[in-house]
């Protein structure tokens, strides 16, 4: 008998990186022991292959990547399908058992064809086809149906670049070379940032917007709206970053310079794909908001060009000097039992350990905050503190990155964080999963500029307590096993 602990629920845990935790609440909800149940074997399998890539020795990686197999396989058998199917043969390759992995991958094309309306979307049914054909060497056909399935479903970018990375994987694993499967890659993604206190010139032109899919930067009158709108002509997503809400950005950047500006603000604002402003909100943008804004939008591009596998561009160099801010840790433990005071006494020790910060750890309410001068000093705390804790106390650790109010606490004399940054920090603890490390999209951005791109994964996100854009939310990866 299973407990309450669903098993989406334990998937939205391993996504969030809380692998361990997730793996608990399996075993603690009796998962584990559901031995005819496809849907717990199935995700038995994913947390086994996900303990496999964050091994860090291969004798145990491919220990756990036969494991994983062997779920999915048995999963298979109870109820036959495609996705489980295919997982054991490609699961098996990496495990090194390749005759298995061919052998199941004939189960897979021989499923396909007496079961051609199995119910899967049209790109999933032909990316699987063409999987099974590459696991048994066929990769003349394999490219033809990856060609079909990505002709099917020409704008599925996530669905490419997860087909991406799984196909570069077996052909490491085969030996084969890779350059075929550019047919996956997605257009370019381009950050673009101009001299906003000039205004627009008579030379103003648009950025060239050529093999660019998606586009990342302001809305200033001048070059940045004529590349947002050449964006928009040319079919790219538009992804807005101000340095503040639209009203005060557009006061400050757009309606001083008259002319129909502000209309041509309004039309790409409302046709864009997404919108962030630096906050707080409610402000004046300064040049401070401003380099932070730019910033973000640089890291954005380059977030995107990681997740969908692709390449980021700049139409203008982007600036090498440090951006303005602060990076904030916040830590959060249970605090319903009597041992709270020992929790917080083992987070102390653990933040010893990770190195100094810019501002000293202090307890506010329920949350441990601590301030460092950058993302990637934040980041490698975070993930020193994870590694310290995991295997007893599987703490709630987020973190936020920007224009930071600071104050000095009368009664301490110590400086503290305030404002809405803080409110940030500890809203995304509150709603990270134990055992993980969730950060802003803000942070994330940042963090990627500093090189950090590939160290953090798009969760979710969470609705903003100031009336603003939701706040985005990504797992930052975790220090791999020993």
């Amino acid at each position: 008998m299973t407990g309450s602990m669903p098993l989406s629920t334990i998937i939205a845990l391993a996504r969030a990186g809380a692998l361990d935790h997730a793996w608990a609440q399996f075993c603690a909800a009796g998962h584990d022991r559901a031995g005819e149940d496809p849907a717990a074997l199935t995700v038995k399998g994913r947390l086994l292959k996900d303990h496999a890539l964050r091994a860090t020795d291969e004798g145990s990686r491919r220990r756990y990547y036969l494991q994983s197999a062997e779920c999915y396989r048995a999963s298979a058998a109870l109820q036959p399908a495609t996705y489980p199917l295919i997982n054991a043969a490609t699961l098996s390759l990496l495990s090194g058992d390749r005759p298995r992995a061919e052998e199941i991958a004939r189960e897979v094309l021989e499923r396909i064809a007496r079961e051609p309306d199995e119910p899967e979307t049209p790109y999933y049914k032909a990316a699987t086809e063409a999987e099974a054909l590459l696991l048994l060497g066929r990769r003349d056909e394999a490219r033809a149906t990856l060609e079909a399935a990505v002709a099917a479903a020409p704008l599925a970018w996530e669905d490419h670049a997860s087909t991406l990375r799984q196909f570069q994987v077996i052909e490491d694993a085969l030996g084969g070379e890779k350059a075929w499967l550019d047919l996956l890659r997605p257009l370019r993604s381009l950050h673009f940032a101009v001299d906003k206190d000039t205004g627009p010139k008579p030379g103003d032109t648009a950025a060239d917007v050529v093999g660019v899919g998606f586009g990342f930067g302001a809305l200033a009158a001048g070059a940045e709206l004529l590349t947002a709108e050449a964006l928009l002509a040319g079919g790219a997503q538009l992804h807005v970053v101000l340095a503040s809400d639209p009203e005060h950005f557009a006061a400050r950047f757009v309606d001083p310079f008259g002319g129909d500006w502000r209309e041509r603000f309004d039309a790409a604002l409302a046709a864009a794909e997404s919108v962030r402003c630096v906050r707080p909100l409610d402000r004046a943008p300064d040049a401070v908001a401003v380099a932070l804004a730019d910033g973000i939008a640089h890291g954005a591009a380059l977030l995107n060009a990681e997740r969908l596998m692709g390449e980021a561009v700049h139409a203008h160099p982007p600036g090498t000097a440090a951006l303005p801010g602060l990076a904030l840790l916040a830590i959060r433990v249970d605090d319903s039992g009597s041992g709270f005071e020992a929790q917080l006494g083992e987070v102390r020790d653990a933040l010893a350990a990770a190195g100094a910060p810019a501002l000293a750890p202090y307890l506010a309410g329920e949350t441990v905050l601590i301030g460092y001068p950058d993302c990637g000093a934040a980041a490698a705390a975070a993930r020193s503190v994870h590694a310290q804790l995991r295997d007893r106390l599987p703490a709630q650790i987020a973190a936020h990155y920007g224009l930071i109010d600071l104050v000095r606490d009368p009664f301490s004399a110590a400086v503290r964080p305030a404002g809405s940054g803080v409110e940030i920090a500890e809203a995304i603890a509150g709603a990270s999963p134990p055992g993980s490390i969730c950060v802003s999209d803000d942070f994330a951005a940042v963090h990627a500029v500093g090189g950090g791109q590939s160290e953090a994964n798009w969760i979710g996100e969470i609705q903003a307590f100031d009336g603003g854009p939701a706040i985005g939310l990504y797992a930052l990866k975790p220090i791999a096993d020993s």
